[in-house]
């Protein structure tokens, strides 16, 4: 009967009702912001070796040129995204074959938002970005990132899925959201 009852006690303290840090692993810097999405990474080994320790894939990284991304994301995803991407590298993760890892240019991860808050609200831009963010990075298949990683979606339009985990992002009208349990 103690070993049910400690079974119990341990599968319940499993499932607190706290909500999750989304961080992976790491206390968040800010309670908003890219900096409340966890680990600043600031270089493009950094970003790979997390992703991974975290999937126990990704051991074929290869960095990638400017010119490589635009025939990944094709011309028009390229220009919504190329201005502030600093570097990137491809490895793959299943089910993908070929999963982009994106290091941001210091401070253009706020500038991304903007623009795409811009976009959103002139209709320049129809939809929220694809990528899963984290604090100055992004993984280029959203729901690898999000479902594996714990990283969130940027969303520049009401979040309406019940039970999301949001944080406000750096831009007004922007936030940073995910409803799926790393």
């Amino acid at each position: 009967m103690r070993r049910i009852v400690t079974v119990a006690v341990l599968l319940l303290a499993g499932c607190s009702s706290e909500p999750q840090s989304h961080s992976h692993g790491v206390v968040p810097a800010a309670s908003s912001g890219a900096a409340a999405l966890g680990q600043h990474f600031t270089s493009l080994p950094d970003v790979s070796a997390w992703v991974q320790r975290s999937t126990d894939e990704c051991d074929d990284v290869k960095t990638a040129s400017k010119e490589e991304l635009a025939d990944y994301l094709g011309p028009l995803r390229y220009s919504w995204y190329e201005p502030f991407v600093a570097e990137w590298a491809t490895c793959s993760v299943k089910p993908h074959a070929k999963l982009g890892l994106v290091l941001f240019k210091p401070d253009q991860q706020r500038a991304l938002q903007e623009f795409w808050q811009r976009g959103m609200s002139t209709g320049q831009l129809t939809d929220n970005p694809d990528w899963a963010f984290g604090n100055g990075f992004a993984i280029t298949a959203g729901q690898v990132g999000t479902e594996r990683l714990g990283l969130h979606y940027l969303w520049c339009r009401p979040v309406d899925i019940p039970n999301a985990h949001t944080v406000p992002a750096d831009v007004d009208g922007c936030t940073y959201v995910t409803w799926h349990h790393h």
